[in-house]
């Protein structure tokens, strides 16, 4: 008897001064989301991470830090595992490697890692640096980072000296700067924000959040070279156009880039062995600003987090053409900012 799937979706969003209901739970089966179960007490919970059977959350605040750890058993009846006030401000993204979280602070400059399983701070650095645009690379501004595929390394975007990042992980000793590339820097003033590796483990792609680029990089034996360079920039797309998440296809042969201000999804096809990109179509995502996206773990749809006005869409995608339907629903969150899947199984 074959079993029917039920999804699961995490959102944050920006609360404004006060804690509030940030973080939420959301069910898909197709057709409908339905909310479930709200999160905490948290302010500005602007990154929401499921792993396994717990949820990582960072607090995006000016003058401090924060992050939490829930867990998802419903038979929990406290889901709050640890709550920490942590070194850095505006944090703006976490990402899991091995037993560390490692959380992105925006405002502060800074890459913090913390022990998952307690909150405890494992390591902490402070980037320095500047870059051409004097309005928003005045400093460092660490925006990302991601594993690299094998593990071994961690890899850092600072849209504020336009470089990025790779230290060395030792699970003994934390993070090291790679001695045979340290760093990468990209154009001056591109701004570099998200990435995403391609399944094979040969292709880095980046989007820059400034100048609405994307990168293409050649990624061998812990190495990045360029190979390709694509502007999202269409002539009548506002001035004030900025691009931000970006996803690949669980199949490898799509890749999604949101820029905010046309609001819509640039989606490309990846040609051959990754190095190459076709574009395939630029897809409206039902607001101005859509800050995040996220794909199904099975391929089959795309959840859009519109921070203006303020709605989470959900759309289908044709796996063959990579090109995406009109939205399936749309739900309410005021200022939501980070959406990501959960898949379930039911018998």
């Amino acid at each position: 008897m074959d079993g029917f799937m039920e999804y699961e979706l995490y959102t944050g969003r920006y609360t404004g001064g006060p804690a509030g209901d940030g973080v939420c739970s959301w069910t898909f089966d197709g057709e409908v989301l339905r909310k479930g179960r709200q999160y905490g007490e948290l302010r500005n919970p602007s990154y929401v991470l499921p792993q396994g059977e717990r949820l990582y959350v960072v607090e995006e605040l000016p003058d401090k830090a924060g992050a939490a750890c829930f867990s998802l058993d419903e038979k929990d009846e406290s889901s709050v595992l640890w709550h920490k006030e942590i070194p850095g401000a505006g944090l703006c993204h976490g990402v899991m490697d091995g037993n560390n979280l490692y959380v992105s602070g925006y405002a502060g400059g800074t890459l913090t890692g913390l022990d998952a399983a307690s909150g405890e701070v494992t390591f902490y650095k402070e980037f320095s640096g500047h870059g051409p645009n004097a309005l928003r690379q005045e400093k460092a501004h660490i925006h990302s980072a991601q594993p690299s595929p094998d593990g071994s390394r961690l890899l850092v975007a600072d849209l504020g000296t336009d470089r990025l990042y790779q230290f060395v992980i030792n699970s003994q000793t934390g993070l090291a700067p790679d001695q045979q590339q340290p760093w990468f820097r990209v154009g001056p003033g591109q701004g570099p924000r998200h990435f995403a590796f391609h399944p094979n483990g040969k292709w880095l792609y980046l989007v820059t959040e400034l100048d609405r680029s994307l990168l293409v990089f050649r990624y061998q034996d812990n190495r990045l070279d360029q190979v390709g360079e694509y502007s999202l920039r269409e002539k009548d797309d506002p001035e004030s156009s900025l691009a931000a998440d970006i996803h690949v296809s669980p199949d490898g042969r799509f890749l999604y880039v949101s820029d905010r201000g046309p609001g819509c999804l640039c989606g490309f096809q990846i040609q051959g062995e990754g190095g190459e990109l076709n574009p395939v179509g630029r897809f409206p995502t039902g607001g101005w600003c859509p800050r995040s996206f996220h794909i199904s773990p099975d391929g089959r749809y795309v959840a859009v987090a519109n921070q203006e006005p303020g709605t989470l869409e959900v759309f289908p995608r044709e796996e063959k053409t990579g090109r995406l339907g009109s939205a399936l629903c749309s739900v309410e969150i005021s200022h939501v900012s980070c959406v990501k899947w959960r898949e379930r199984s039911f018998q």
